[in-house]
């Protein structure tokens, strides 16, 4: 394979992932397909051997793996900046190194359709949702009302408009057309993550939905994003959007920043900690105030004083609403 320019190239970072990334590269290495791919992998000066099993498959297969492995920790997200500029295949996928594909012909299936079908930047699909702790196993295949389905290909056709529905693109199960990344900076986002880089993706494009599982999403402590609830992951959702809405200010941030500001509120209302005080939350209240621009909407603020257990359907609800 290294004798050509690859056709795809697949994206590990890791770091602290011994128990877990043979696996992950073992389900790179089992792919069939009839292009050539280059799988490049980046660990962040890990402390627990994961280096060293990277570092051996290199040398195993140096005609398919780059390692480009930092000498010092350098971060999550300059790590991500540098093995993107290391890619140099028409397509991009990833799969992090605590997660694995299963399907061996993931990259086969999903090439073949976006090289058919040009309107369209990315595939993404379904997964194997993996609780470390139990040991659970459940299979995660989403659909959304109004999808046009394809007969060729098991899946369906999504926008912007139905991953206000549901996520649709768990990172580990996307492959997306590099082209389009000339088309935005992701420079200009101080919390940019996978979300800002899936909303650039399909703001001009289509993408679609394989009904398949491809991959095991790992549930872990020492996950990059697993189990972080609360404090942490409100607040940071409400970073994303915010910032997401203020650069380019359309309908799709506007709901998603509205729906987080929401559901900050409401846990600000029911939880103590450092800075939860009354004057952000009264901050948060004029905030989603200012953001609603339909009378129906208006009904939702009031969802900040009602219980866990039944504020997500209507946060479902104000998604689906067009």
């Amino acid at each position: 394979m290294g004798q050509n320019k690859p056709l795809v190239s697949i994206k590990t970072i890791t770091y602290n992932h011994a128990p877990y990334i043979k696996e992950c590269i073992e389900g790179i290495l089992m792919q069939k397909t009839d292009f050539p791919f280059e799988y490049i992998i980046s660990d962040d000066c890990s402390t627990d051997g994961t280096r060293e099993i990277v570092e051996e498959y290199s040398r195993k297969y140096p005609d398919i793996i780059k390692n480009i492995s930092p000498k010092e920790n350098i971060g999550a997200r300059e790590n991500a900046n540098r093995i993107r500029a290391a890619c140099q295949g028409k397509y991009q996928a990833s799969c992090e190194g605590d997660d694995y594909w299963t399907d061996p012909n993931k990259l086969q299936k999903q090439v073949s359709f976006l090289e058919e079908n040009p309107d369209y930047s990315l595939c993404a699909g379904g997964y194997m949702r993996l609780e470390e702790q139990s040991q659970k196993k459940i299979p995660v295949i989403l659909s959304v009302k109004d999808n046009d389905k394809n007969t060729d290909y098991n899946g369906y056709t999504f926008t912007l408009k139905e991953i206000q529905k549901a996520w649709l693109t768990k990172t580990m199960t996307v492959t997306f057309r590099a082209s389009v990344l000339n088309e935005f900076d992701l420079s200009v986002y101080k919390y940019a993550r996978d979300m800002h880089l899936f909303y650039h993706l399909l703001k001009n494009y289509k993408g679609f939905y394989f009904k398949e599982i491809m991959g095991v999403f790992r549930v872990h402590q020492g996950g990059v994003n697993s189990m972080k609830e609360g404090e942490i992951n409100n607040n940071r959702r409400y970073n994303y959007y915010k910032e997401l809405h203020e650069i380019n200010n359309d309908e799709f941030s506007r709901k998603k920043y509205l729906i987080n500001v929401i559901r900050l509120l409401n846990y600000n209302i029911y939880k103590k900690y450092e800075g939860n005080t009354w004057k952000r939350k009264i901050k948060l209240f004029v905030e989603a105030l200012s953001l609603m621009r339909k009378f129906s909407e208006f009904r939702y603020i009031f969802t900040v004083f009602i219980p866990d257990s039944f504020k997500e359907k209507m946060y479902q609800k104000l998604n689906t609403e067009s």
